[in-house]
């Protein structure tokens, strides 16, 4: 009995080739833009800590790696350029759904805590969008080789021109797309651009017009058209390279939020702090009453400039995102009397713009502290930018009393190699075992008692005084000295971000979820 011969696979017609093609380095660079407005997406939530970054990185790779090994297995069972586009379609589509699911999404993650709870959103939201684009790969490949003589070549095309788009996503969304737009406008145009290249893959495989898909294309280009909605909360909302700004508005307070952390509280009457750390930072002026000029590193809501320059002093600063100085700005009536430069801290600190007679380090990125403003260099360069015996004021956000501890005594080392005169405090009462803790260091003594005036700040900075902390040796020995080459900040301040972020969540979620 004769076997009839296997019948020839149909190939794709090579016209299809380039378009295949240009669908993958498209699709690349959707990839990279939502692992980034991803991360964006629940950083207002969950913080932008390294849990945050680990969890949307991890998402990433095993949703990509779960796509190529299904993609191929649908490759050899049904290698048409119509599941191609079908693919592309439910893309675009589980996209769109993104900004819809987000909230209840992150409400429901809230009992699992910090890590797992952003694994978890992460997996939700953007774990089926991307599969469904890992699989593209692995398809079109099956797609554009004829045979073993080629598939070699068509392979390395495909994954080249995969990953080329990754780094146009990378670049157009990290220094174009977040800066200037809401996040839930750069999803609904990543919809949109998916759902088109599905529709045209749906015309060119059945030559039918895809009435569906246009449908869908239309509604995402009109939700990229609308207005966003005010916020029912907040005064106003920034989107910046670095964060997300938000300015909120209390009946005695106004708050600046960056990534949902409360960066600076003003009250509304007088234009004052309303935060202990910042009054006792008072204590600088009287260890050196005769200072006249200030660099403050981290402007954030201009508030510590401003209680500065009310004292006299002529105050420069240092802030390297626009949008939070703008804030400062417009929200909370700073009228800087010194320079503002816009910059990254350590960076500036090499513009020669010194000597200050007082400098403070205040900055944070959400509840993390940038690691290279900690290091011993930087510490070193703040020394050398000093007038003789200038005074040098640090606020860390850290653990009383627990394992978590290490972050404010590696800065304590670190200072202590830098500076022979150091002294720690805890500038308010502890929540949760959290408090501002505020390092002073000098090559000169630090010896006074608390100002004269204002009362309010000599109040502050003698409870300050009152709760000194004195570390031994042995206490300090497991915090290591931070340097340029090893400075491991984001995992020494990792439980204290966890634990920070735990009671922003149970005090406002209403607000992280806006």
């Amino acid at each position: 009995m004769r076997t009839q011969p296997p019948k020839p696979e149909k190939r794709q017609p090579p016209s299809t080739t380039p378009f295949l093609l240009g669908c993958l380095f498209l699709s690349g660079a959707a990839c990279l833009a939502l692992e980034l407005a991803g991360a964006r997406l629940i950083s207002p939530f969950y913080g932008s800590s390294i849990y945050t970054w680990s969890a949307m990185i991890t998402v990433t790779m095993v949703a990509l790696a779960f796509g190529y090994a299904w993609g191929g297995r649908q490759a050899d069972r049904q290698p048409h350029l119509l599941l191609f586009a079908r693919l592309l379609t439910a893309a675009g589509l589980t996209v769109a759904a993104v900004p819809w699911l987000r909230v209840p999404v992150l409400r429901a993650s809230l009992p699992l805590g910090v890590q797992a709870g952003a694994l978890a959103s992460a997996a939700t939201l953007l774990g089926p969008a991307l599969a469904l684009l890992g699989a593209l790969g692995p398809l079109a490949v099956r797609l554009t080789a004829t045979g073993a003589a080629d598939s070699g070549r068509k392979s390395g095309d495909a994954w080249a021109m995969s990953t080329a788009g990754s780094v146009l996503g990378a670049v157009l969304t990290g220094f174009v797309l977040i800066p200037h737009l809401s996040i839930s406008k750069i999803l609904f145009g990543i919809s949109l651009l998916l759902l088109l290249l599905g529709a045209v893959g749906s015309w060119l495989a059945q030559r039918a017009i895809p009435l569906g898909q246009l449908a869908a294309c239309a509604a995402c280009l009109a939700l990229v058209l609308t207005p966003a909605p005010k916020s029912r909360l907040s005064l106003s909302a920034r989107e910046s390279a670095y964060a997300r700004i938000v300015v909120l508005d209390s009946p005695a307070m106004r708050y600046l939020l960056v990534n949902g952390t409360s960066q600076s509280v003003m009250e509304k009457t007088g234009g004052e702090s309303e935060s202990q750390y910042i009054r006792a930072l008072e204590w600088s002026r009287a260890l050196r009453p005769r200072a006249k000029r200030a660099l403050v590193i981290g402007l954030g809501a201009g508030l510590l400039p401003k209680a500065l320059e009310r004292r006299g002093l002529v105050v420069d600063a240092f802030e390297i995102d626009p949008a939070i100085a703008e804030a400062a700005y417009q929200e909370f009536g700073y009228e800087p009397k010194g320079r503002v430069v816009v910059g990254d801290g350590r960076a500036s600190l090499e513009a020669g713009l010194g000597p200050w007679d007082l400098a403070f380090l205040d900055a944070f990125g959400s509840e993390s502290p940038p690691a290279h403003l900690f290091t011993i260099a930087s510490f070193a360069r703040v020394r050398d930018c000093l007038t003789p015996g200038g005074v040098f004021a640090i606020n860390v956000v850290g653990a009383i009393d627990s394992p978590d501890d290490r972050a404010w005594k590696a800065v304590y080392r670190t200072l202590s190699a830098s500076f022979p005169h150091v002294r720690a405090f805890v500038a308010n009462e502890p929540s949760a075992g959290l408090a501002n803790i505020l390092l002073f260091a000098s090559t000169g003594p630090l010896e006074a008692g608390p100002p004269a005036a204002p009362a309010r700040s000599s109040r502050e900075v003698a409870l300050m005084l009152g709760r000194e902390l004195r570390p031994a040796p042995r206490d300090l020995a497991p915090a290591p000295i931070l340097s340029d080459d090893y400075a491991p900040f984001d995992t020494l301040t990792a439980g204290t971000a966890r634990r920070w972020r735990r009671l922003l969540q149970e005090a406002m979620p209403e607000v992280l979820l806006d």
